[in-house]
């Protein structure tokens, strides 16, 4: 079989990890021919990857417009179809593109499935405005466009079937860390934090607004004035010019800028704990990630991270800076409580598809539009 994989949406985020660790075990699979379209953003899979008999890597190159996208139009898609005989379509996140064969999507928009969430208390009237809109312009996009659905959730999985009027079959393929956690000679080291005797607090995610990293301002205010003497830090990968940082707390927030999943490894491996004030996700890499290097995890006490995490976190009120500064400052000074809490989390590993069982998960759906 042909099939063609499509990246070519794919920018920033989760998705991008789900990508490169997805592409990288196609190699396994010499049944079937893979046409896989990228962009620069996967630079470290354009320049380590090269074509092989069953994987072709193809550069994508043209500019996308509104129009195009809301009526899914999509010429050089089109022309890789027809060229390479193409049977099935795999588009690993959203589609934006209705192709001429069967069309499989991946989906990971948690604003729309989970509208009870702390993100939307605090929206403006102009912004709750935007987001109806956008919200109901994808989700058309979505129902004309997909044939079949993947989720990393089950819940979402059935909250997304709902509706879709159960019309498009949904299907649940958990996300889990990149298979370069297992190999410590591939990990970047370069970027070596400073030199630090306090608690090293790790986020690694976009500055997308339900990650809520507006809150940490006020965390870092609220620790200062209750526990003068407690020495802590959050490691952010964002860039200065996303996130504004008073100087006055320039020593407690270091901005690392954008990374690559080579050197992710690396910043657990220097840090104390994963931070994720989170309001809304289907899944985030970041649990399984912080579990397999053997780091608790600090995280918002949501219905998603709670069904994710299990007893693997120590958990907060994402809205409250004094929630999270208490529950930072029991860690950093609780040793009994992070290796409880480092124990569950590899015990918790079991429960998610490994990276290869997500791949021959998503080609099964491919194949046989079952699981």
């Amino acid at each position: 079989m042909n099939i063609l994989i499509n990246a070519s949406n794919l920018k920033k985020g989760g998705g991008m990890q789900v990508a490169d660790s997805f592409i990288r075990q196609l190699y396994n699979y010499k049944s079937h021919k893979f046409y896989v379209v990228v962009t620069d953003s996967l630079s470290d899979l354009l320049d380590d990857l090269t074509s092989s008999d069953n994987l072709i890597l193809i550069k994508y190159t043209q500019k996308k417009n509104l129009l195009n996208v809301l009526f899914g139009k999509d010429a050089f898609l089109n022309n890789c179809v027809r060229e390479y005989n193409i049977d099935k379509v795999f588009s690993i996140f959203a589609p934006f593109w209705r192709p001429s064969v069967k069309h499989i999507c991946g989906f990971a928009k948690p604003q729309y499935i989970y509208k009870e969430s702390p993100f939307f208390y605090n929206l403006k009237l102009k912004q709750r405005v935007k987001c109806k809109i956008v919200e109901f312009l994808h989700m058309r996009v979505i129902k004309l466009e997909s044939d079949i659905l993947i989720t990393e959730n089950l819940n979402v999985s059935t909250r997304l079937f709902e509706i879709c009027h159960k019309r498009i079959p949904v299907f649940t393929v958990t996300n889990y860390y990149n298979q370069i956690f297992e190999k410590p000679s591939l990990w970047d080291t370069r970027i070596q934090l400073p030199k630090f005797s306090g608690f090293t607090l790790l986020t690694i995610c976009a500055n997308y607004p339900h990650k809520n990293l507006k809150i940490i301002p006020d965390v870092v205010k609220y620790l200062n004035e209750k526990y003068p003497n407690f020495l802590f830090r959050f490691i952010l990968t964002i860039s200065p010019n996303e996130f504004f940082i008073n100087n006055v707390y320039a020593k407690e927030v270091l901005l690392l800028g954008n990374v690559s999943i080579s050197e992710c490894p690396s910043l657990y491996f220097q840090s104390d704990a994963l931070f994720l004030p989170t309001l809304l996700e289907c899944f985030s890499a970041s649990y399984p990630e912080a579990m397999f290097m053997k780091k608790p995890i600090l995280t918002s006490d949501i219905g998603f991270a709670k069904g994710i995490c299990g007893d693997a976190a120590m958990y907060f009120n994402p809205l409250c800076p004094a929630s999270i500064g208490e529950a930072i400052y029991r860690l950093a000074n609780n040793v009994i409580e992070r290796d409880k809490l480092i124990a569950n989390g590899i015990k918790r590993l079991k429960v998610f598809d490994t990276y290869e069982e997500r791949t021959k998960k998503y080609l099964k759906i491919i194949e046989t539009g079952s699981i």
